[in-house]
């Protein structure tokens, strides 16, 4: 794959991403400061993506068509890694990989060590997503749904038997509503906000790029306007299709 240089917008988010990762370890005061410009380095050296595998049907067909009829399909998704989601990265339409609801509902136990603990992150919940090295590790425990509403926006989640109409919800602040893509499945077939409800912005890892079922076939995946333009420098930069097809 020919050598490509990297855009000034690219290298400024490795820059912010550098940035965030010393100040969240000054501000933590675990760290000196020496150490934490070393972190800060790191992370401005680590990739802004990372490679997760993807099976089932939920997310047909834009994501693994043959889910449905082969059950040993895979496909392999490109993610931009939000150590930070909030409402000014993460947007309705993005397709996104997120903590699993069961992760989550173990971390919630007693003893279950938080969202960090779910994820195998060390102390400091999502934010510490970014200072991980184990990227790959963390996309193992999460699921993958299209964000359908986000805080501020009302939607209908069901039917009220007692006032014969139907129930809306408004999303709160710091939340999300998630929906699979595959309109011919229903909870409990799927899981998605219908069966879990509300997911935490703080769960979402990151947001798929791109996707490969095979060398001959793979291309971009089709995000929001504003996650696509945000994105655009990062897989301009990271994407190498031929690594992403490798077993």
């Amino acid at each position: 794959m020919a050598h490509r240089a990297p855009s000034m917008r690219y290298m400024g988010l490795k820059v912010v991403q550098g940035l965030q990762e010393a100040a969240a370890a000054l501000s933590s005061a675990t760290a000196s400061l020496p150490e934490a410009m070393q972190r800060g380095l790191d992370a401005y050296r680590r990739q802004l993506t990372s490679v997760m595998l993807l099976t089932g049907a939920a997310m047909a067909p834009t994501l693994n068509p043959k889910g449905s009829s082969q059950p040993d399909s895979v496909e392999r998704l490109l993610v931009r890694l939000l150590p930070r989601p909030s409402e000014r990265t993460v947007f309705t339409g993005d397709v996104v990989a997120f903590a699993s609801p069961l992760t989550l509902a173990a971390a919630a136990a007693p003893g279950g060590g938080g969202l960090a603990g779910a994820l195998g992150l060390p102390p400091g919940g999502a934010a510490a997503a970014a200072a991980a090295e184990d990227a790959a590790e963390r996309l193992a425990n999460t699921m993958v749904r299209r964000v359908a509403a986000m805080p501020g926006d009302e939607l209908v989640t069901g039917e009220d038997e007692e006032a014969a109409g139907f129930e809306s919800l408004v999303v709160p602040e710091g939340h999300c509503w998630v929906l699979a893509d595959n309109a011919q499945l229903e909870p409990p077939r799927v899981i998605d906000s219908r069966a879990f409800g509300l997911l935490p912005l703080s769960a979402i890892v990151g947001r798929v790029l791109y996707c490969a079922r095979s060398h001959t076939d793979h291309g971009p995946v089709e995000n929001s306007e504003e996650g696509m333009a945000a994105d655009a420098p990062v897989l301009e930069a990271e994407l190498d299709v031929e690594a992403l097809c490798s077993d």
